[in-house]
């Protein structure tokens, strides 16, 4: 597992918070032709102990294939984040909008197939102070590298029924120069079963474990994860 973090002053105390989750997500990738395409995903993701929404968020990408196995990515988010703290009211959300910039690039080996994703992401965090929103935004920019190996356990007549393992692992880093303790940001590490309904429609069963630093410094989200995604794949375009 990647796994990095910057100790800014030897003095803070360190905390570590255990967190379950879960997560529901539905996503949608229109193929326009062979080069274009664009994604889109609605994602919740909801606390287990006690129960209370954590994020809800709608993202959408545009994406353009440069090569057979080199693509270029540009996308919108808007997220509604709760603060995670028991002392916020469930109710309380915090409105987020992020911009992002990746380059992927996959390739094989031997029974594996090998990704690669590079991601420039601009945060646009509504201020706040205590439980109440204010005027105005902090800016965050966030870069990050994502390696994703994905095997095919049981191989179907016309790939229909396919079951594939998808394993992934990331690591987030805050670039700009307000970050005082938590240029570590989090690592990523997800594993999931995906499974091929139909032609075009997949289900996948998954685990995320989420290490992430505070802005404090002080204190570390250790969340576990368990996700449930349905992916979509519409082709707008004749089969070559």
């Amino acid at each position: 597992m990647l796994f990095a973090f910057s100790s800014f002053g030897q003095t803070l105390k360190k905390n570590f918070i255990k967190q379950s989750l879960s997560t529901a997500a539905y996503s949608a990738n229109f193929e326009f032709s062979p080069k274009w395409s664009l994604s889109a995903e609605i994602q919740e993701r909801i606390f287990l102990e006690p129960v209370r929404q954590s994020q809800i968020f709608l993202k959408s990408q545009v994406n353009f294939s440069l090569l057979k196995d080199l693509s270029l990515g540009n996308g919108f988010a808007y997220y509604l984040n709760s603060p995670g703290d028991q002392e916020f009211a469930s109710s309380f959300k915090v409105p987020e909008i992020r911009l992002n910039h990746e380059l992927a690039y996959r390739h094989q080996l031997k029974h594996l197939n090998i990704g690669h994703r590079y991601r420039m992401e601009e945060r646009f965090i509504r201020k706040r102070l205590d439980d109440s929103l204010i005027h105005g935004y902090r800016f965050i920019e966030r870069l990050s590298y994502m390696v994703s190996l994905e095997c095919n356990l049981i191989r179907s007549k016309n790939k229909v029924h396919d079951l594939n393992l998808k394993v992934s692992d990331g690591i987030y880093i805050n670039s700009n120069g307000g970050i005082i303790y938590n240029t570590f940001d989090q690592n990523r590490f997800y594993a999931g079963l995906n499974y091929q309904l139909i032609r075009n429609l997949s289900v996948e069963l998954g685990y995320i474990n989420l290490f992430q630093q505070r802005s404090s410094g002080e204190e570390y989200l250790n969340r576990n994860i368990a996700s449930l995604a349905i992916n979509h794949r519409i082709k707008m375009h004749a089969r070559n």
